[in-house]
């Protein structure tokens, strides 16, 4: 039975196309699910970078923006005015 190919985090960052900090960052809120070997060392299993790439990717932010209930926040709408503003200037 082969053995199944793990991915360290800068093989899978390199396989998504992001930042090693990214995946640690993922890692950390624990929305990619990886082993520690080691004191330094994480593992992912490649079904896991899939449906990674799946899930998130492309989906960053403009989810919660496409509900009907969103409503953008303060700093949101200001920024918003504030390019409308200069945009007449």
């Amino acid at each position: 039975m082969p053995r199944k190919r793990f991915y360290t985090v800068k093989e899978a960052a390199q396989a998504l196309g992001l930042a090693e900090s990214t995946i640690r960052r993922a890692i950390a809120r624990g929305v990619l699910p990886a082993r520690k070997i080691g004191a330094r060392l994480n593992i992912i299993a490649p079904d896991d970078v899939e449906r990674y790439r799946q899930e998130r990717l492309g989906n960053q932010g403009w989810v919660w923006r496409r509900a009907p209930d969103y409503q953008p926040s303060r700093m949101a709408v200001w920024a918003r005015n504030y390019r409308t503003r200069r945009k007449k200037e």
